[in-house]
């Protein structure tokens, strides 16, 4: 049971990010701080991972593949944030692509990998 709810979690939570990226420019809230919309990326792609993570560790994927469990863990997040910013620079008219925002995707990353590493400590 525990394995299909963080499965599905995760694939919710990877959805959310989808549908929150392809919102058209205009409708977005407006921020006067740049920082806090890069915060916003690597806060959701720090949970997209952690996700991954964990539904590996559950799948008893962790104990025995940690380290390929990670690196599966920061390719998929990554390639997900990057897929996500090209349909925002190819498809998208009203959203651009953004090498910052895909730099805050990538740190997210590592944050959802530094998180789980440090909660899922090796026994």
């Amino acid at each position: 049971m525990q394995k299909s709810r963080t499965f599905w979690f995760t694939l919710l939570w990877a959805l959310f990010i989808l549908f929150i990226s392809v919102i058209p420019g205009e409708d977005l809230p407006s921020l006067s701080i740049w920082e806090a919309d890069k915060l916003a990326h690597a806060l959701v792609y720090a949970m997209l991972c952690a996700g991954v993570i964990l539904t590996l560790r559950i799948q008893n994927t962790w104990a025995k593949n940690r380290l390929k469990a990670i690196i599966f863990a920061l390719v998929l997040c990554n390639l997900y944030g990057a897929g996500i910013e090209c349909i925002q620079g190819l498809f998208l008219p009203s959203r651009t692509f953004d090498i910052y925002d895909l730099m805050a995707n990538g740190i997210g990353t590592l944050m959802g990998v530094t998180g789980s590493l440090f909660i899922f400590k090796p026994h």
